[in-house]
């Protein structure tokens, strides 16, 4: 599927130092419906010079979902991470997972120039023709401070909505294929302290104190084709990215976590 887009002329507002007065942005959505499935999104090299703005190469598209009630969004794997938006420009790709039901994928060109110019040359291939392998389902469970067990999907953030209210203890729920394979842990100090507990076990207590830090690994064989890949938020440092087995800990002292996402993506 090859989707080429011409820019129409609305323009978009820029700071006045961003580009001479003869030049602008202009902007082309496009709604495309997608079935279940595996797809890998790539831009063709393209043959017009690409113009820089702010560290922004154009020309250039975003993908993201259509919002929806009831259903569920797009997900992108692009850089190791899962995301739920992503910026293209020639020669990127991305691999991007369709849940089931509709969902409707956003194109966003965005051009820059003083001269109506070509969007970028988009190619969406199904991979395989199937959906993503049952191998990467995961669901996290975390109890929060005066809220309860709160619940999020593979790269999902788990958190108290508006209030920053800690975690107390975390549990995974995996798919027969992770079952233990998928461990985790509060790291202390050292690489060696705490415990590494297999899911679907939990650490932490409900209603006791809040959990410091947070770590996942994955055991031998799925280790070998999968990564684990989190983030955790904390009340004053803010958040920290980490992936099989690295801690995810505030450097400021008695810091707790406040919010959390996993997910378990090919290598």
């Amino acid at each position: 599927m090859h989707v080429g887009i011409m820019a129409n002329d609305s323009n978009l507002p820029v700071s006045a130092d961003a580009a001479p007065r003869t030049d602008r942005f202009r902007s082309t959505p496009q709604i495309l419906p997608l079935p279940e499935g595996l797809y890998l999104v790539s831009v063709k090299p393209g043959r017009q010079a690409a113009v820089t703005v702010h560290g922004v190469s154009f020309p250039a598209v975003q993908l993201s979902s259509v919002p929806q009630p009831g259903t569920r969004p797009l997900k992108f794997l692009k850089r190791e991470d899962v995301e739920s938006s992503v910026w293209l420009t020639a020669g990127e790709q991305v691999v991007m997972i369709a849940p089931a039901g509709p969902a409707p994928l956003l194109l966003t060109n965005y051009l820059y120039g003083p001269e109506l110019q070509q969007a970028v040359d988009l190619n969406i291939q199904k991979l395989n023709n199937v959906a993503p392998p049952a191998t990467v389902g995961l669901r996290l469970y975390a109890h929060i401070q005066q809220i309860g067990e709160q619940q999020g999907a593979a790269g999902e953030w788990v958190m108290a909505e508006d209030a920053p209210y800690w975690i107390e203890s975390v549990r995974m729920e995996v798919t027969a294929a992770v079952g233990q394979l998928l461990q985790y842990r509060v790291p202390g100090v050292t690489g060696s302290d705490g415990n590494w507990t297999p899911a679907p076990g939990q650490i932490g207590t409900p209603g006791g104190r809040p959990l410091s830090g947070i770590a996942f690994r994955l055991m031998a064989p799925l280790a070998s084709t999968h990564k684990v890949i989190y983030a955790a938020r904390f009340l004053r440092h803010g958040e920290i990215e980490a992936a099989d087995g690295e801690p995810c800990r505030s450097p400021q002292p008695q810091d707790p976590l406040i919010a959390l996402r996993v997910a378990i993506v090919p290598r």
